[in-house]
């Protein structure tokens, strides 16, 4: 066995005994340029491997200096594969006398969610069903196809145009969802598959980067809830969620009115997020990062899109079509994807395992034939949380399993009625925005 590592790791050479590491010396490797993580007990410098990370490098610094262990499981289909990439990194392991965990986690709970993990694998719950994504494409087509034809058929008047909107704002939904399974590689057991059919999906079908949204919503997944590592929740200065609210109070930030911001949340929430942030956010990701192939694929969206239409509208009524679907759409988005979030815990590091950390931030909606359909199976975010690589059509199966070891540990399972869900995003926006009056008002 090797001795206590020094602090500056170097790759393990073939052969020679590993060096050990304490978690003293592994917690300082977090800083920019000078990452460490620890996988499976072993010890990896990314520093310099992080840029050429495939989900970015901000995602595996995310767990700069933790145990990655249930990440890099959570993440990754082929482990065979990805580990070849992991071995020329690899500069020592943890002593035996030190925990796999740093800090005060709970090691029950981290090897019952791991023997849970396997006993699902063992069920085959990651495999999924072609039939079942296939019929998904095939909606999503032919409501597209229904749209143009209401038009072409019955003219470009009020009424065609009107359902021909909602239902281009379904298929935009239905896309969002089939586009982040493929994402999460949970539809090919090849990740480059899943990946070229994501492109198509994100980019034919909705005209946005496939490589944009991975970015931001693997940040989400690796640290849901946590200030600057989830994308979704570093909304401020405009609105405050969970502890940024005391601390814009104490600090007597004012840039908005905050005690109403569960009201012009209305203005500015739903309806502009796809329209507007997205929009924006997508074009200029694609142009500095050079992600010239899916500014194609985005391109040839608007290309079908205004080619199909302006013959039937114009361009000024093509263009009112264009609006009136991102904006429908924009608001089943934030719906749907912040009723599981925006009302749980939302704060900073707690360095939390695995399974705590998921928890912490996701809760359930009841589910039903049409709201597993209408939200793309999100209603189900504990068990995607905890499984991203699992696909959708399994998350009613393993759902008894995962609230059995909830229960066992003492650990909140939360499933909501939906209108419920959808209430509490407004209570957790107006309470936030009460707490930073308070805190304002007495500081």
């Amino acid at each position: 066995m090797g001795g206590v590592g020094e602090p500056g790791g170097r790759p393990a050479q073939l052969g020679a005994p590993l060096p050990t590491f304490r978690w003293e010396q592994i917690r300082p490797h977090n800083l920019p340029g000078d990452k460490w993580l620890v996988i499976e007990r072993r010890v990896y410098d990314i520093s310099r491997w992080a840029q050429r990370h495939p989900g970015g490098s901000r995602l595996i610094g995310h767990h700069g200096a933790e145990d990655a262990t249930d990440a890099f499981h959570a993440f990754h289909q082929d482990l065979s594969f990805v580990r070849k990439f992991l071995q020329p990194l690899l500069i020592g392991k943890l002593a035996p006398e030190e925990p796999s965990q740093d800090g005060p986690q709970n090691v029950q709970l981290v090897e019952d969610f791991r023997a849970l993990r396997q006993a699902v694998e063992d069920m085959k719950l990651f495999e999924a069903d072609p039939a079942f994504f296939a019929l998904l494409l095939g909606h999503i087509l032919a409501m597209e196809v229904l749209a143009w034809l209401l038009i072409y058929l019955l003219g470009p008047g009020w009424l065609p145009s009107t359902l021909a909107a909602f239902i281009l704002a379904i298929s935009q939904a239905q896309s969002w969802c089939l586009q982040h399974d493929l994402g999460h590689t949970s539809i090919f057991r090849k990740s480059w598959w899943n990946h070229v059919a994501q492109q198509f999906v994100m980019g034919q079908l909705k005209g946005f980067s496939a490589h944009w949204w991975n970015f931001r919503h693997f940040q989400h997944h690796a640290k849901p809830n946590i200030f600057h590592k989830d994308p979704d929740v570093t909304v401020a200065p405009v609105f405050l969620l969970g502890e940024s609210s005391v601390e814009y109070g104490q600090k007597k930030r004012r840039y908005l009115p905050y005690n109403h911001q569960h009201l012009y949340f209305f203005l500015i929430g739903p309806p502009l997020l796809t329209l507007v942030n997205f929009e924006v956010e997508n074009l200029a990701y694609m142009l500095v990062c050079m992600q010239w192939t899916d500014l194609l694929w985005a391109a040839s969206f608007y290309v079908r899109f205004f080619l199909s239409y302006i013959p039937l509208y114009g361009i000024p009524g093509a263009l009112l079509l264009f609006v009136a679907v991102r904006v429908l759409e924009s608001h089943w988005f934030v719906w749907i994807t912040q009723m599981n979030h925006i009302p749980k815990e939302i704060g900073h590091e707690k360095h939390r395992d695995w399974a705590s950390s998921q928890l912490a931030a996701t809760c359930n909606v009841e589910p039903s034939l049409f709201i597993d359909w209408f939200s793309g199976h999100l209603n189900f975010q504990i068990e995607h949380h905890l499984f991203p690589t699992m696909p959708r059509h399994n998350y009613r199966r393993v759902a008894p399993l995962v609230k059995a070891l909830c229960a066992k540990h003492g650990l909140s399972y939360e499933v909501k009625p939906l209108l419920t869900a959808l209430v509490d995003i407004i209570r957790s926006l107006k309470k936030s925005g009460n707490m930073w009056l308070e805190a304002y008002l007495h500081q």
